[in-house]
């Protein structure tokens, strides 16, 4: 019988009509996991670079863990970066929690590897795991697709702590591929909102890293009204200060996933960087809970003079806002108690 990973490595080996039924396969299998997942649960596409900065693995880590609460209905994830392990190592974390059989995504031309492993490496290393490369996964283009195809109207929260290839990607899309809609009408019917970490809002900043892995790609989906839903900006101000994860060594087991990340980043030393992606998680999944603040009503990102993003009044956006920290006490506590949990 074939589980999920082997039908999503024929997926990337085949197209047409066999890959529907591959894919339709893998979403099923993953719904059956979770019968007990409230209706009304947000239910999110998450887009990581996963693979060098410690942020992404915290919302990887706590997107588990309110999956494991039927807080959240988690449809699938997906790589943005060309580290051909980075899926691997997205499947270890998924695995450690419970959650193997959620359904991966690979950017385009993964198998480059030009992107820096981090703690890919030691996940894979140290961690059961059923997929061992991009190569055993469907593309990100194909499985964005196919999820939402299958979605309610205005459902879906992408989270996006990474580059913008896939994104881009997606709004490309031809028909096909599960849906008879173009890429950016699919989005347009199916996706409620896009929650984005990026920029320094409202004054800006020249290029930060999401925007520096794929900056054309980043211009194509921050243009104008081109992305056709309203967009939440997470910005590196809700980062900065968000140092998380310095009583990991000491409270949870060596096999945690988040422990295994943070000590291959930091040792056990202090957090040695903010955490930026993690807010983002947070925020797209349950709003302002006190945490934060939501600015720039009337306003929307654009491509400065720099190549970086700044903030304007804009009226062809009406609903799209940026997102600071309201009680960043609380906000690291949240996180901490998150990535202990498992």
């Amino acid at each position: 019988m074939f589980d999920r990973r082997a039908l999503q490595t024929v997926l990337a080996l085949v197209t047409g009509l066999a890959g529907i039924l591959v894919v339709s396969s893998a979403i099923a299998a993953s719904a059956a996991q979770r019968t007990d997942t409230s209706e009304n649960a947000p239910r999110i596409i998450i887009d990581t670079d996963l693979s060098l900065w410690w942020d992404d693995a915290t919302a990887v880590g706590m997107a588990n863990v309110l999956e494991q609460r039927g807080k959240i209905r988690i449809l699938g994830v997906m790589s943005d970066v060309r580290n051909p392990l980075a899926v691997a190592a997205i499947d270890a974390i998924d695995t450690a929690y419970g959650h193997p059989h959620l359904p991966l995504g690979a950017v385009t031309n993964s198998n480059a590897d030009t992107a820096p492993h981090g703690y890919t490496n030691v996940l894979v290393a140290k961690l059961p795991h059923s997929i061992s490369s991009s190569a055993h996964v469907a593309s990100a283009v194909t499985l964005y697709r196919h999820l939402l195809a299958v979605q309610r109207d205005h459902s879906v929260t992408i989270v996006a702590i990474g580059a913008y290839t896939n994104l881009a990607g997606l709004l490309r899309s031809n028909p096909g591929q599960g849906s008879s809609l173009d890429g950016r009408a699919l989005v347009a019917a199916k996706v409620k909102r896009l929650v984005i970490e990026d920029g320094l809002f409202p004054n800006g900043a020249p290029p930060l890293t999401n925007q520096k892995l794929d900056l054309t790609s980043a211009r194509e989906v921050v243009s104008g009204t081109n992305w056709p839903t309203p967009i939440a900006w997470v910005d590196g101000f809700t980062g900065i200060n968000t140092k998380v994860g310095g009583l990991l060594c000491t409270t949870v087991a060596p096999n945690n996933p988040m422990r295994i990340v943070y000590e291959a980043e930091f040792g056990c030393g202090p957090p040695g960087d903010g955490d930026w992606d993690g807010p983002t998680l947070l925020y797209a999944v349950g709003g302002i809970q006190g945490l934060f603040s939501e600015l720039g009503q009337g306003g929307a990102a654009y491509v400065n003079a720099q190549g970086g993003l700044s903030w304007r009044a804009d009226p062809e956006r009406p609903h799209d806002i940026y997102i600071h920290v309201a009680d960043q006490a609380a906000l690291n506590q949240r996180i901490d108690l998150l990535i202990a949990a498992k």
